[in-house]
């Protein structure tokens, strides 16, 4: 291999350019031949004729040999433009082939003098800047059915932990490849380990002069199709892994002493005086702090320091008001500690969550920040790169990592995430229909009130939209319903926020579809039930080889509320569904009496995903779900809308955080036929009447009183 260019970060185009060299392949590579006449069963764009990465760790050299034929004139278009990212400070590129072959023909591409160098900065849109640069070759006279041959080494000098190697090898998912190889070099006194998907991936070893040499091959792999809502975490597609990190403990401490607090200043002194001086109680003074940072600082990410593993110092950070997940982590713990409350920053990864455990320590591995703390007997993790966040210090929703490593150099390995009992995702919406069957509009008034992460996420879409924006958007949601709607009086809110709970209020005026009915006289109300099916997702009727991914946390209620003089002797059919596993609730419950129907559904999950031997009954119980939901209302025609009582389309009283109440449910149709049970009020009409009761017969009461005590003192 030449030797690395410069050993400085590179300061212009030129500099870049001379990471990137050509040269034969390094000695210690093998050669790898395939069958260039390999036909793969699945019709695809490309076929994978040859996939080969080898490793010297030893000399920190990774070699890659890719041959691929271009199936169609859309792959000819996607891959004629063959690129390569790399990090110029860290890596240095050497192409060893890049190739055409067309039958006996082999077309050359790689000339240097023809390539373009390129920072795009394609996370940049996600407010990721990371220094690393494109190479770029534009092939010429590319045509279908033609074989892309290239192959190239980088050579590696990373900054952190430099002396240990981890490498993750995976075939692709849904593809097949003619022949696919993967091996491994390294100095026998190297403590490298292994693991693997299955028990059929094992290396085939032998050692020379003190290397040790690790391979793994196989030919017309066949790669299955991804199965539909698989979860994150689920890795479907054969892998290997290989590391000589000794354990979590080692990697948390290396990282840790990486991660230098630096001086304060005014700024972070100021911080710490404005919140003293404010809030008295410590609950208060750490909810400043997260507030602050959440809320007050915009998230930009600026890898260029230690492959970015490395923070900005907290005073940077707290003048400059941004910064990344590591960023603003680093600089709330530092906060939190001025406060003397014990906090930590702890790795993450969003995707892959709890099988970090099953894998072998590599730094690599993680992909995000969070923050934990522990105050008032309660330990925490907070994320501050969400924003609008409520629930307080204590109470604020996050997803749940489950398994993290912290940045402190007395962590002895992984840790799990705090479990917060009882925390609310309520999402509850509430239609109330002043139906007409007339011809008339009707009114609807809709009452939205949502807990935890639901309220979260109305709360960030009103701060980013405004008002003004966030009426427009959901008008037009009732045009797309209705076909026609126009909002009636203003769009009303009111955020709680220490205790996580949003409510909004607003009326319209639409004109729902009434269908025919066979008998002349009515007519027909589909209630929607389209939710349910776009929330509970139902698996194909096939045998499952991977989880089935549920939404969790999901806690749905739905009330749908009818007030009409059109509704009369209505027959309730099946009024009761209740329909549950150990991963899933649903529950219906329909009420009727004289002008009004009442119908509740509820949504709620218990886990995040549904083990593959267990997707058939589940699909069973899903499929009841949907039949359950799906109802309709008969009506009598000719009818104007009922009169707006007292509280309609108002804000309710404030919510009182209380565990939900999940309502029985219902299987069948409600048919406006003869009655099969006495008429009463729906529950919250009848607390109403109670209450009403209560206040006559007590003035009534008092009244009698009142008259026995004239008539004594008349005798006497």
């Amino acid at each position: 291999m030449p030797n690395e260019a410069n050993s400085g970060g590179p300061d212009n185009i030129a500099t870049v350019k001379d990471r990137v060299l050509t040269g034969p392949a390094p000695s210690w590579v093998i050669k790898t031949s395939f069958d260039h006449q390999f036909k793969s069963d699945h019709e695809a764009p490309v076929t994978y004729l040859l996939w080969d990465t080898q490793i010297h760790a030893e000399r920190r050299e990774t070699f890659t040999h890719f041959a691929v034929r271009l199936e169609t004139m859309e792959a000819v278009q996607h891959q004629s433009q063959w690129r390569l990212q790399f990090e110029p400070k860290t890596q240095l590129i050497v192409l060893h082939s890049l190739k055409i072959r067309r039958g006996d023909v082999e077309i050359d591409q790689l000339n240097l003098q023809k390539a373009h160098f390129l920072q795009r900065e394609e996370g940049l849109e996600r407010f990721v800047i990371h220094g690393w640069f494109t190479f770029l070759m534009i092939l010429e006279d590319v045509r279908p059915g033609d074989i892309l041959d290239y192959s190239y080494t980088i050579e590696n000098h990373p900054r952190l932990l430099p002396e240990h190697s981890g490498y993750f090898f995976s075939l692709p998912q849904g593809l097949s490849v003619g022949k696919y190889h993967f091996s491994l070099h390294f100095n026998i006194f190297r403590p490298m380990k292994w693991k693997s998907s299955g028990a059929d991936l094992k290396p085939v070893e032998r050692c020379e002069q003190e290397i040790m040499f690790w391979e793994w091959s196989g030919d017309k792999y066949v790669g299955l199709k991804p199965e539909a809502n698989m979860p994150l975490w689920h890795i479907a597609y054969p892998w290997i892994q290989i590391s000589d990190f000794p354990d979590w403990q080692m990697i948390a401490a290396a990282i840790a002493t990486t991660w230098v607090d630096g001086n304060d200043d005014d700024i972070i002194a100021g911080i710490i005086k404005d919140i003293q001086d404010k809030e008295s109680s410590l609950s208060a003074q750490i909810e400043k702090l997260i507030q602050l940072i959440q809320d007050e600082c915009r998230y930009l990410s600026l890898n260029l320091e230690l492959g970015g593993y490395v923070p900005t110092s907290p005073s940077v950070v707290a003048r400059r008001r941004f910064g990344d997940c590591k960023d603003l982590s680093f600089l709330l713990v530092n906060l939190l500690k001025k406060f003397e409350v014990p906090a930590r920053p702890v790795l993450v990864n969003t995707f892959l969550k709890k099988t970090i455990g099953d894998l072998l320590p590599m730094p690599s591995l993680f992909n995000h920040v969070v923050v934990e703390f522990e105050a008032d007997g309660k330990k925490r993790w907070i994320d501050t790169t969400m924003k609008g966040q409520g629930g307080g210090p204590f109470n604020r929703f996050i997803p749940d990592y489950e398994l993290g490593l912290p940045v402190d150099t007395g962590a002895t390995g992984l840790v799990k995430s705090p479990q917060i009992s009882g925390q609310s995702n309520l999402f509850e919406l509430r239609e109330n229909f002043l139906l007409a069957t007339s011809g008339e509009p009707s009114l609807l008034a809709i009452t939205l009130k949502a807990e935890g992460n639901q309220a979260d996420m109305l709360r960030q879409q009103l701060q980013s939209k405004g008002v003004e924006e966030l009426t427009k958007q959901r008008l037009q949601a009732m045009v797309n319903r209705f076909g026609n709607a126009k909002r009636e009086g203003l769009f009303q809110y009111r955020d709680e926020r220490m205790a996580n709970q949003f409510v909004l209020t607003e009326v319209f005026e639409v004109s729902p579809f009434l269908a025919p009915h066979p008998n002349d006289k009515l007519c027909r109300i589909q209630m929607p039930s389209l939710w349910v099916a776009g929330v509970l997702a139902k698996p194909e009727k096939t045998a499952r080889r991977t989880p089935f991914a549920l939404p969790h946390p999901c806690q749905i209620v739905y009330i749908f509320d009818v007030d009409s003089p059109a509704i009369y002797r209505t027959r309730l059919n099946d009024p009761h569904s209740h329909l549950d596993s150990q991963f899933v609730e649903f529950r219906r419950d329909d009420k009727s009496g004289h002008d009004y129907f009442l119908m509740t559904i509820s949504l709620t999950t218990n886990a995040g995903y549904v083990p593959a031997d267990q997707v058939e009954e589940h699909r069973v119980l899903v499929e009841k779900i949907w039949q359950a939901s799906s109802r309709e209302l008969s009506t009598r025609k000719g009818f104007s809308r009922a009169q707006q009582k007292k509280g309609f389309g108002e804000l309710p009283a404030p919510l009182i955080h209380l565990p939900p109440l999940i309502p029985k449910i219902i299987v069948g149709n409600v048919q406006n036929t003869a009655p099969t049970q006495k008429s009463s009020l729906p529950e919250h009409r009848q607390d109403e009447v109670r209450q009403q009761d209560k206040i006559v017969w007590w003035v009534f009461g008092v009244v009698i009183g009142i008259v026995i005590l004239l008539i004594l003192i008349a005798l006497l």
